[in-house]
């Protein structure tokens, strides 16, 4: 079919988002699945559609997308981007088949769930992360020509990412900065240079399984991106490529404070170090004393003595005295359990420290 042409600036009028959107909707509608579109920072481009006609895919052709190309994209959608796109790229992808044949900027694949993302240049930070694997769907792919920006495949739950470190020889890490963080699943295949990966995760070497998988992955990639010439380069030296997946059967640590994590795992000086100077004064995940948002109080006289906000209090802080039950604030988080169990309603949450 012939494609649909939209050229999105018309004599320096700037069709809106919601308006492209919209006129690729109605042609879709009209049975259109081939679309040229000559972008200007428009988001959302070729995502959450399908075809009208049976058998035929929706294509779209783009130039000088905005973010989140390709967003909720389902299976049956193409979308090719002749040079580089920005943030979210194929985010909560759900079947579409993406190439950006140049950059992407961060986030790319980021949730994704099924589909395949192919990148001719490199990814920004956190690409890759909280990728997921339903069984019952195609596992989603993201693969990229050169390197990741930091933070990427963090909470990484499935799915399957290829780094070819192409031209990246000379860099500290192919991965950026604190890579794989939270990872709990799928495997990601690099070449070149890696450090300062999380301890929850292991660098592996491939095996014959993992070879026959990336040289057939390969062709395809490189076909995609127009760069089939580099096939020989990528796979003359397996031995320059690794697999990384999470650890299994991980022996559990004893629980480290936020304070001590800060000081020893995060970022040298806190997150706000170019700006302030970090006191690391912190209150735990589940705050307690004049931490509480809220605070329990007992009536004594509405209590029936059932010891239900005892035997339920996730933290052990209700006890009982002369005349009722106490909240010791030490231990106590404000949850609200005791209230909400209470079958006479004896205990109430009150509002804590609501002058400051």
């Amino acid at each position: 079919m012939e494609r649909f042409k939209i050229d999105t600036l018309n004599n320096k009028n700037r069709m809106s988002t919601q308006e492209l959107l919209q006129l690729i909707q109605a042609k879709i509608e009209q049975g259109v699945t081939s679309f040229e579109i000559n972008a200007c920072g428009q988001h959302d481009i070729g995502g959450a559609s399908y075809s009208r006609v049976k058998g035929e895919n929706l294509k779209f052709f783009v130039k000088n997308p905005g973010q989140r190309l390709g967003a909720m994209g389902m299976k049956g959608t193409q979308i090719i981007v002749e040079g580089s796109v920005p943030a979210d790229t194929g985010w909560l992808n759900s079947g579409a088949e993406i190439v950006v044949k140049g950059d992407c900027g961060d986030t790319a694949g980021h949730c994704s769930a099924s589909g395949e993302i192919y990148v001719g240049g490199c990814v920004g930070a956190r690409s890759g992360a909280l990728m997921k694997h339903d069984p019952q769907f195609k596992t989603p792919e993201l693969w990229v020509l050169k390197n990741t920006g930091s933070f990427s495949f963090e909470f990484m739950g499935g799915g399957i990412a290829v780094i070819c470190g192409y031209g990246c020889e000379d860099m500290k890490s192919v991965l950026g900065e604190r890579s794989c963080v939270g990872m709990v699943g799928g495997t990601v295949y690099v070449r070149g240079n890696i450090s300062d990966v999380a301890d929850c995760v292991e660098i592996k070497a491939l095996d014959k399984e993992d070879i026959d998988f990336l040289n057939k992955g390969l062709q395809r990639f490189l076909e995609k991106i127009d760069k089939k010439d580099l096939l020989k380069s990528l796979t003359s030296n397996w031995s320059g490529w690794k697999k990384i997946q999470p650890v299994k059967d991980k022996k559990s640590e004893p629980r480290m404070s936020i304070k001590e994590f800060r000081e020893k795992e995060w970022i040298e000086g806190g997150i706000f170090s170019d700006f302030m100077k970090d006191d690391y004064k912190v209150f735990e995940l589940g705050g307690t004393g004049m931490a509480r948002c809220r605070i329990p109080q007992h009536n004594s006289a509405e209590c029936i003595n059932c010891s239900l906000c005892e035997k339920k209090c996730p933290q052990k802080a209700i006890s009982r005295v002369s005349g009722g039950y106490i909240a010791d604030a030490e231990k106590c988080i404000g949850c609200g359990i005791c209230a909400a169990v209470c079958p006479k309603k004896a205990w109430k949450m009150l509002e804590n420290n609501k002058d400051l």
